[in-house]
Parts: C-alpha cells; sequence; structure tokens
C-alpha cells in the first residue's frame, strides 16, 4: 500500500510539474489593441453656431491602438496630421497629397490626412509609434490638438466614457459661449496615474490662466483673466498637483520660492530636477518648502500658421509637481505676480 501511495504521489508530482511548465512557457498576452471614438465639429440645430473644433482635442491612447473621427458639422474640416518640417498650407486641398484612406497609420514619418468632409462621414488612423502627434484642420488654423500615443504599460488617464463626457462639456462650452475653463470641470476626477508604472492616489488640477480672442473688422483682440482658478488648495503628502494654462495669448509661470533671473528655463533648486513625462509635461517633486521650483512659461498650444514649417510639439502645456513632504507651498506667476497672480498648496500628512 505504501508502494502504491509513493507511485501515486510520484504521478500527481510530474503531472503538476508539466502543467506549470506549460503555463510558464505559455506567450505573455500583449496590450489589446483598442479602438477610440472622437468628434470632428459641432453645431446648433439651426446650423447658425459651428464649434470649429475636435471633440475632444486631447487624447492618450496606447502604441496600435486607433482613433475613428465622426465629422458632426455641415462646415468642412479636415482630419490631418502633418510631419516635422512640412510647411501648414495655404490651400487646404494641397496640405497633405493624395487623401489617405480611412485606416491608414501616422508615425510620424510621412502625412496623413482625411478629404474635407462634412457631417456623418468618418475617418481612422491607426498610431503604431509612441510619441505626441499635433492633429489639425487643414481649413482651420486655429482647429487642433494632440494625441499621446503611450507604451502599453502605461496608465490611461480615460476611458471612453470619459472622452465622451469631455467631447460634450467642450461642445456644449463653445456653442453656448459658456467659456472653456468651464468645460474641463468634470474631467478633473480622472487625472490619476499620469503616464507613471502606478495610480497616483489623488491628482488636483489648478488652470493657470483663462482667455477668450475676439475679432473685429480691424484684428482681434483678447480677454486674459490672470488668476489661478482653484489655486489655494490642500492635499496629501504624496499628491501631484498639474497646472495647465487656457489662455491663448499670454504665457504663465508657477514659481515656488525665489524667482529665477530667466523666466523662460525651468529649474529646481538646490536638489531636485525638473523632468519630463511621457506626453511632454514638465514634473517636479518639491520636497520641502525651502526649494524654489520654476516652470518656465507654460502656454497653450500655438496656433498653426500658414505656410510655416511644422516643428515637435512645443512648448510645454503641463507642469507637474509631487509634494513628498507636509507644509505650505506658496507660489506665484513670476510673469504676473505684480497683478496679485498667486495661489498656495498645503500639503499635510
Amino acid at each position: 500500500m505504501k508502494a502504491l501511495n509513493s507511485i501515486h504521489c510520484q504521478l500527481v508530482f510530474t503531472v503538476t510539474s508539466l502543467l506549470v511548465l506549460a503555463v510558464s512557457c505559455l506567450p505573455s498576452v500583449a496590450h489589446a489593441q483598442q479602438s477610440w471614438n472622437a468628434t470632428v465639429s459641432g453645431q446648433t440645430k439651426d446650423m447658425a453656431k459651428q464649434a470649429v473644433a475636435f471633440l475632444p482635442n486631447e487624447f492618450w491612447i496606447h502604441a496600435g491602438d486607433s482613433i475613428t473621427w465622426t465629422f458632426a458639422s455641415g462646415d468642412v474640416h479636415t482630419v490631418s496630421f502633418l510631419t516635422t518640417g512640412q510647411a501648414y498650407p495655404f490651400d487646404f486641398t494641397q496640405g497633405c497629397p493624395p487623401v489617405s484612406a480611412s485606416g491608414s497609420s501616422f508615425d510620424g514619418s510621412a502625412c496623413v490626412s482625411s478629404a474635407p468632409s462634412t457631417i456623418d462621414q468618418i475617418f481612422q488612423v491607426v498610431f503604431p509609434t509612441p510619441g505626441s502627434y499635433e492633429i489639425v484642420c487643414l481649413v482651420h488654423p486655429e482647429m487642433f490638438g494632440i494625441i499621446h500615443v503611450l507604451n502599453s504599460s502605461a496608465i490611461l488617464p480615460f476611458d471612453q466614457d470619459d472622452y465622451d463626457e469631455q467631447a460634450e462639456d467642450q461642445r456644449q462650452a463653445l456653442l453656448e459661449d459658456l467659456g472653456l475653463h468651464r468645460g474641463h470641470e468634470h474631467s478633473q476626477h480622472s487625472l490619476r496615474g499620469m503616464l507613471s508604472a502606478k495610480v497616483i492616489s489623488h491628482t488636483k488640477a489648478v488652470t493657470a490662466g483663462f482667455g477668450d480672442i475676439v475679432a473685429t473688422a480691424g484684428g482681434q483682440q483678447a480677454l486674459s483673466v490672470v488668476r489661478f482658478f482653484d489655486g489655494n488648495i490642500q492635499i496629501h503628502a504624496g499628491d501631484t498637483v498639474e497646472w495647465t494654462n487656457h489662455d491663448p495669448a499670454l504665457g504663465h509661470t508657477i514659481t515656488f520660492g525665489t524667482v529665477p533671473a530667466d523666466l523662460f528655463d525651468p529649474s529646481c533648486r538646490p536638489s531636485c530636477t525638473v523632468s519630463t513625462d511621457a506626453d511632454g509635461a514638465l514634473h517636479a517633486t518639491i520636497t520641502g518648502p525651502s526649494e524654489n521650483v520654476h516652470s518656465g512659461a507654460i502656454v497653450a498650444l500655438l496656433e498653426d500658421e500658414p505656410g510655416v514649417a511644422q516643428g515637435p510639439v512645443f512648448p510645454p502645456t503641463r507642469f507637474r509637481v509631487t509634494f513628498t513632504n507636509a507644509g505650505t507651498y506658496p507660489y506665484v506667476c513670476a510673469f504676473h505676480d505684480n497683478l496679485g497672480m498667486d495661489g498656495s498648496v498645503i500639503v499635510i500628512p
């Protein structure tokens, strides 16, 4: 009997070992490619008001994913991706010849563009390579956005429901003239785990200035609100705060401590450094109130100019700071501190 039990145990051990070996030899499961949806423009029922925008105008996706844009306006638009060094065209029909087929891939090496399209038409682009790519409309230089393509291991900050909500918020803000800073309020809860290997438990969003451009027959004029919206906030140690600039005319800084001589150069003293995240945002880690941290100029993405060659996505439009220790951290905009543009971050344990 003992001999039989011994044989039985050996058989069980052998079979179990083979199963473990077989499982360990299976190929790792690759990231499942995802197809995302977005909208081009929007309009009121009488077509009198047009949302001249990509909705939403910023995406974070994984390499290999695709985005399908649905045109939602009677006005003509394109979904176009130009290469670095390629001039934004004066004539939209000459922007990216020939017109690309829906489902084309864009990796930055050759331009991809839909035909001039109107309501209910669709256009899909696949993004195989990590990077940040500007999306433009060749009919409207003021209509553009950014697609951040991340490695498959990166944590995405938003899902499709979030993007649908952002698109509707932005569409409503444009068509009802609410001010775009109000269109971003609902999405702030999803700013988590930005491009890091772990989820950031709490990320707070602060708007660094807001503006609006209007036109007269004689030129353009702008309104700028030089204030930090929700600029006085309380967070926990280990949390991250992200500042973005929603002013199309003015640049701002986020400056802790001593204002440096060079207002355009990001710096961090005495011990920390300012690094760049995968989506192009600047990121610093502050360990105490005595450190001097400066973002440099943070501005909204610049409008494309016909005839001007495309450069890489520039300048930085976001500044993130992770606070590791408790304390009170006052900060200013070094360009506009004399106008009362300041705020504070209170960090509790």
